[in-house]
């Protein structure tokens, strides 16, 4: 992010970022063994950075004011595609094999690729003055964004501890088949779909910005404490959609927030910051609640991610962060 701002350049890193996924995928369906996943993993991390600019880049064709518009236009986009590499991604790997599924995965970072080559970037104006490393540095001590992404940790803790952690497990205990895990993680990704857009333009507007965040934080929580209580798959279903439209108010909602009051040519370094702090609440989400739940069992582990998303919810509400915020 900061090397993006100084030379005043999006679309190279974009490129670089699709490049870096296709090669991910395709190193596994040529040397498909476990150290080739380690490999695989550091690259697709490289290209997951890709992110920082591919959201500031976007966010370039909008004017400050409809910033959240654009996050959830991407946040969608982004759910879409991740719910469309579930359904082609399990099928192909059901039909022909599991590598397959990689050089599916591969096929379609190439077409991105090339795809970005397409992006037309607008050339700053030479009389502006590019950032020094100094004032770049200098947004780490932004308030708003340093808000934003002690409540981005908390945010990302709950999805990392239930949505992608312990929730196909609790499933599983369920009985639930490979069909039913793979329709969880599209019952998942669907509110995303359908509530991001929402949440980066009518619920700020006409909620604020404070009662937004804090809704859903509140949905997140509910729907972390309410497994406890899931009896059966369709309950569990149910729950998880109510956690999973939380987490789309607040992914697409702090997205914005975090650049919203930083100047446009300083925003990838901002926004580099927040997702370098928020993978915090990835890595701890599910290393604390592992730890709760080999402890004190599965039910405890929800519970205490609940907790954490009440934490959310009351943090807000003492925050310096206008209720009626512009993104």
């Amino acid at each position: 992010g900061i090397f993006s701002d100084k030379i005043r350049m999006r679309k190279i890193f974009v490129i670089l970022g699709m490049a870096f996924a296709s090669a991910a995928a395709f190193f596994v369906f040529v040397f498909p063994n476990p150290y080739a996943l380690l490999v695989t993993r550091a690259l697709g991390g490289v290209a997951a950075s890709a992110w920082v600019t591919f959201t500031i880049l976007g966010a370039a064709y909008y004017s400050p004011e409809n910033t959240g518009k654009c996050m959830g236009h991407l946040s969608a986009c982004n759910a879409f595609g991740r719910m469309a590499a579930l359904l082609a991604g399990g099928l192909i790997a059901q039909q022909l094999g599991l590598e397959y599924a990689f050089l599916l995965g591969g096929i379609f970072g190439l077409i991105g690729m090339a795809a970005s080559f397409l992006i037309t970037e607008k050339k700053p104006s030479p009389e502006i003055k590019p950032p020094t490393l100094a004032d770049l540095l200098l947004v780490a001590k932004n308030k708003q964004l340093v808000w934003c992404s002690i409540l981005g940790i908390l945010f990302n803790f709950i999805v990392f501890a239930t949505t992608f952690g312990f929730i196909p497990l609790a499933a599983s205990q369920l009985n639930a088949t490979q069909f039913h895990l793979g329709l969880l993680g599209v019952v998942s990704t669907l509110p995303t779909i359908l509530f991001a857009p929402l949440a980066g333009t009518i619920m700020p507007r006409k909620l604020g910005v404070k009662a937004t965040l804090t809704i859903g934080f509140m949905l997140a929580a509910a729907g972390s404490a309410a497994v406890v209580f899931s009896s059966t798959l369709t309950i569990l279903f149910i729950v998880q959609i109510i956690g999973s439209i939380g987490a789309a108010i607040l992914g697409t909602l702090l997205l914005a927030l975090c650049i919203s009051d930083i100047p446009p040519l300083s925003r990838a370094a901002a926004m580099g910051f927040y997702q370098a702090v928020y993978g915090i609440g990835m890595f701890l989400g599910p290393v604390i609640t592992g730890q709760i739940s080999y402890a004190f069992g599965l039910n405890a582990a929800f519970i205490f991610t609940a907790f954490i998303g009440i934490i959310g919810a009351v943090l807000i509400n003492v925050l310096k962060i206008s209720s009626r915020a512009k993104i």
